[in-house]
């Protein structure tokens, strides 16, 4: 927004529409790389389940078009970013059960050999790194 002179009215740490228009949202709002696309390697393919939550792309097309609503309805875009965090975090919760449900079947019973119960350790780390980056 401009203050009748020419001079930009939006807070600082705000980027204006052309910026928005000219970079990635990622390179603008950082803080989404935490919905799975990293800033490092926007724009590449990411590895096959890197995400506990869903396609990290298709979480981050939904938070450009929330984030792009934010000046004709600023309420509305934070509404609309609140339930997607919402349905990110219940997303999250329920597959780490899952996952931790699976996990426990694998080594939870009668005649699970060492090897099997170092696999399976090896697999509650990289679960434990993956919602440790959470």
């Amino acid at each position: 927004m401009e203050n009748g002179d020419g001079v930009s009215s939006l807070p600082a740490n705000e980027p204006d529409r052309d910026q928005v228009a000219a970079a990635p949202a990622v390179a603008i709002f950082p803080q989404t790389a935490r919905l799975g696309v990293r800033a490092d390697t926007a724009g590449t393919s990411a590895p096959a389940d890197t995400s506990m939550v869903g396609d990290p792309e298709e979480l981050h097309e939904q938070w450009v078009a929330i984030q792009s609503t934010f000046v004709d309805d600023p309420r509305g875009s934070v509404a609309a970013g609140a339930e997607l965090i919402s349905q990110t975090i219940a997303a999250l919760v329920a597959s780490a059960k899952e996952r931790e449900r699976g996990l426990r079947g694998e080594w939870d019973r009668d005649g699970v050999d060492t090897e099997g119960l170092r696999n399976t350790l090896r697999s509650y780390r990289d679960l434990l790194d993956r919602l440790a980056r959470v």
